[in-house]
């Protein structure tokens, strides 16, 4: 099986992160901030080059997994293709080091050489661009070589791992927009989660588009005072859709496994998987909203679901004769509202508390169970 779709996903990852620590580091108002995949490049899947640039003519190529010379002379051609590059700042930013001396006369030929070969490639092809563009200074290849070696001597590199970004994303962003969160520090992060989401949501809208994606300063802090105001130590707000569709693929492993104990009493509810998935995806996003709070706010959560508890025995007792059947105790239990300032509204909350609780990890105090499991299989 192919893995060059995961390796592709994975550059896109890597490549968002990038932009957003470049958008956080250099914010203001006089910043225009574009996201840019270059489709039309002549790469293979797991070479795909990225350009991002903002008003300062600052243009920074992007390159996860390795960087062969190659892949290096097309990030080369794609600087040397802008319209003007004198008063331009150049940035490669690579997850892996080059193993090639890329700032060499030798490697300068080599550059030369591949632009020269793209009289024969395609038009779409970056060689034959830049090809095109220099065909007549090509004719003078000493000319050609300096200012080739311009280009490769003068950009800065960067190696920076995932790992590195994902750091660096944190510090930054806790240390300029979370300072008003005291009490809740995985608060912060969910905050800065919240907004890679909403311009991983504009970048896609973007591309769907055909078009690049722009980030302008008012939008940016747009985005940060909603986030602000989503998440806090006193809200935590989320876009439940985005949520949803995100603990899908979870969802739809743990219930292929059929290990967990809330899967299996889903099933006794109704034995249909795409009901049993939702049930699931309801408990993960109750799980998120607990994650924030359960350390700090352990009397709260506590109460919350003690209150689901008693809601749970509740229905059985109305139920009577019927508190036998796991259809009738799922759905008397779940229609019954929980006292909580804490839980945000809605169904998808209160059901998933509910089904936290049939949770092999959750003591009995507070466990609640649909049915035998043994009448499942």
């Amino acid at each position: 099986m192919s893995d060059s779709g995961i390796i592709s996903q994975y550059g896109f990852l890597y490549q968002r992160k990038i932009f957003v620590l470049h958008v956080l580091k250099n914010a203001n108002t006089k910043q225009l901030f574009t996201f840019e995949g270059k489709d039309d490049i002549e790469i293979s899947p797991d070479e795909k080059i990225y350009a991002m640039f903002d008003s300062t003519n600052y243009y920074i190529q992007v390159k996860s997994g390795s960087v062969s010379e190659d892949c290096f002379s097309r990030v080369i051609c794609n600087w040397l293709l802008l319209e003007s590059t004198e008063s331009s700042i150049f940035k490669l930013v690579l997850e892996n080091d080059v193993h090639f001396d890329y700032s060499s006369q030798e490697m300068a030929e080599k550059i030369l050489k591949f632009i020269i070969d793209g009289k024969a490639k395609k038009r779409t092809s970056i060689a034959r661009k830049t090809y095109e563009k220099f065909k007549e200074q090509i004719l003078n290849q000493q000319e050609m070589l300096k200012h080739i070696l311009n280009m490769i001597t003068g950009f800065k590199k960067v190696v920076c791992s995932m790992e590195m970004i994902d750091q660096e994303l944190l510090e930054k962003f806790n240390q300029d927009y979370c300072s008003d969160i005291q009490d809740f520090s995985l608060a912060k992060k969910k905050r800065l989660e919240r907004f890679i989401s909403y311009i991983d949501k504009d970048i896609n809208k973007a591309i769907k588009s055909k078009k690049p994606y722009t980030l302008v300063y008012p939008h940016f802090i747009r985005l940060i005072i909603q986030v602000s105001e989503e998440i806090s130590d006193d809200k935590y707000k989320i876009d439940t859709l985005c949520l949803k569709k995100k603990s899908e693929e979870k969802a739809q492993k743990l219930v292929k496994e059929r290990v967990s104990r809330e899967v299996k009493q889903l099933y006794l509810v109704k034995d249909v998987e795409s009901f049993v998935v939702n049930g699931i995806v309801q408990e993960l996003i109750y799980k998120d909203f607990r994650d924030v709070y359960s350390q700090q706010k352990v009397l709260e959560i506590s109460n919350l679901e003690l209150n689901a508890k008693e809601n749970f025995e509740t229905a059985l007792f109305a139920l009577g004769d019927d508190a036998d059947d796991p259809k009738s105790v799922f759905a008397k239990t779940t229609d019954q509202q929980l006292e909580s300032d804490l839980l945000p509204q809605g169904r998808i909350y209160r059901t998933g508390c509910y089904i936290y609780l049939t949770g092999d990890s959750i003591k009995e105090d507070f466990q609640i169970t649909w049915g035998k499991e043994n009448d499942s299989e």
